[in-house]
């Protein structure tokens, strides 16, 4: 099952009224959050800023407040939607002025809800202008944009940055936490290609983080996640060439015995792979106890070069079942990825994940397929393949400190439809995830954030990178302004 399958269900919106100008409407949204909403609406430009506050009437109806963590999902009492950083600056005045704590928004995919806020969200969304430089070896991207907007901006030119599959997920988000992509291994990870970044700090003052400025923040910002330091309101991204591309997929059903074969011969596959070629492994259990080996990837490489790779896999694994290649354009490659779902998804989901820097070994793998086999529920697993780019970067050059030996990283993913199912789902991935423990390294994706880590939180996503980080955070926000349940804290976790 191909990620985007798994992914679907329809948006559910929390209504929202704009707060106007009029002095009743101002009023009336001062009665409904006790709240200065006055002084707000005054430091903001009333042509092109949003407050909205919760309401009861539907009309109108924003799509602002969906997350796609429905089972986070948070109404806040305000949403300012910034389109300047001058905005987003002033907004942080008069949450610390008033007291309000707030989440930073931008696409709205953390798994655990941490751009959800009962207070005050500042919202990034109206900063989403893609502007490609003149000699296009750059790309100026507004935090609010999302990567549908960035491939289809960048399309005409043949240029690429290498990111995330899943269009409606935001730059912003997607690349602090380091954006793995199936551009990965010719081109490393989104945060790789960051040239600089637009930076409010705590005070609300605007920063420029680059190799020349700030050059600590712009280290932490660089895989370090997001709303740990500030809130960045523009990227300057180092563009690639990208026109065709070599896409394919293949696909085993095999019993569990079976499967583990399968699974061994693509972790000995991806030794000699070359970093032409980059790749996610989907695990799924089919009827009567077979195991689904789906691989799906793209080439920077010719078609025939990624024939000759998947005949050398195919001598490690046995014949497989079905195998297609096709050479086309990466934007269209990028909407074959993206599965053309909806534009936005609000589903109730858990997700967790662990780093491999070692093979795996049979027993560790028959464990997982085992598991996933015998799951009262679906779960996916996938692997998306390190290597290449990726890791040709040091551990420490930036705060992404998954490099080096890291094989591939492993994603769990469950969702389900009724709230009434939420903790049997529950039980059932962390029945799973504990059973892999012994066999995998402890490191875990910041992106793919987890409640369940613990006081561990820390250390599992940034390791030797930690002290760095609290450094910096202290350095930059001493008050800690910036928090959320796995912010990067100021103390050893």
């Amino acid at each position: 099952m191909e990620r985007r399958e798994f992914l679907q269900a329809s948006g559910v919106f929390a209504a929202n009224l704009i707060v106007g100008s009029s002095p009743l409407s101002i009023r009336k949204a001062e009665a409904d959050t006790g709240l200065p909403i006055a002084a707000l609406k005054a430091a903001l430009d009333p042509q092109k800023d949003l407050v909205l506050v919760s309401g009861a009437g539907v009309p109108p109806r924003f799509d602002y407040s969906a997350s796609f963590s429905k089972r986070k999902q948070i109404t806040p009492q305000v949403r300012v939607v910034a389109s300047s950083p001058q905005a987003v600056g002033n907004t942080i005045r008069w949450a610390a002025s008033n007291g309000v704590s707030f989440a930073i928004r931008s696409g709205g995919h953390s798994y655990e809800g941490f751009s959800q806020s009962a207070d005050l969200v500042i919202d990034v969304r109206g900063m989403a202008a893609v502007q490609l430089a003149a000699d296009k070896k750059s790309v100026a991207i507004g935090s609010g944009a999302s990567l549908g907007n960035v491939y289809a901006a960048l399309e005409p030119s043949s240029r690429a940055i290498p990111a995330g599959t899943c269009f409606p997920v935001g730059v912003a988000g997607h690349s602090l936490g380091g954006g793995f992509g199936l551009l990965g291994r010719p081109f490393g990870l989104a945060c790789d290609s960051v040239l600089s970044m637009e930076v409010v700090d705590a005070s609300g003052n605007i920063l420029n983080a680059s190799a020349q400025e700030n050059p600590d923040l712009f280290w932490a910002l660089r895989g370090g996640g997001n709303g740990s330091f500030g809130v960045v309101t523009k990227f300057s991204f180092r563009t690639s060439a990208v026109n065709r591309v070599a896409k394919f997929a293949i696909t085993w059903t095999r019993p569990v015995a079976q499967a583990t074969k399968v699974v061994m011969a693509w972790q000995d596959w991806l030794d000699a792979l070359p970093p032409a070629i980059t790749c996610t492994l989907h695990l799924t259990k089919e009827t009567g106890g077979s195991i689904k080996v789906h691989i799906a990837g793209l080439s920077v490489d010719s078609e025939s070069r990624l024939i000759a790779e998947l005949k050398r896999l195919q001598k490690l694994s046995g014949a497989a079942d079905t195998l297609s290649t096709n050479t086309l354009t990466f934007a269209r490659a990028a909407t074959i990825f993206n599965g053309g779902g909806p534009a936005y998804e609000s589903v109730l989901m858990k997700g967790k994940s662990d780093y491999i820097v070692e093979p795996m070994s049979k027993q560790g793998i028959s464990a997982l397929l085992d598991g996933l086999q015998k799951a009262p529920g679906e779960i996916a697993v996938l692997f998306d393949s390190y290597g290449g780019a990726i890791n040709n970067v040091a551990s420490d050059a930036t705060a992404f400190v998954h490099r080096g030996k890291t094989k591939y990283l492993i994603q769990y993913f469950t969702q389900w439809d009724s709230p009434g199912a939420t903790e049997t789902h529950l039980a059932m991935i962390r029945t799973l995830y504990a059973a892999m423990r012994p066999y995998v390294s402890g490191a875990c994706y910041v992106n793919y954030c987890d409640l369940d880590l613990g006081e561990g939180y820390a250390r599992a996503y940034w390791g030797d990178n930690l002290t760095r980080l609290m450094k910096i955070k202290a350095a930059f926000d001493p008050k800690n302004v910036f928090r959320h349940a796995q912010s990067v804290p100021l103390a050893q976790a």
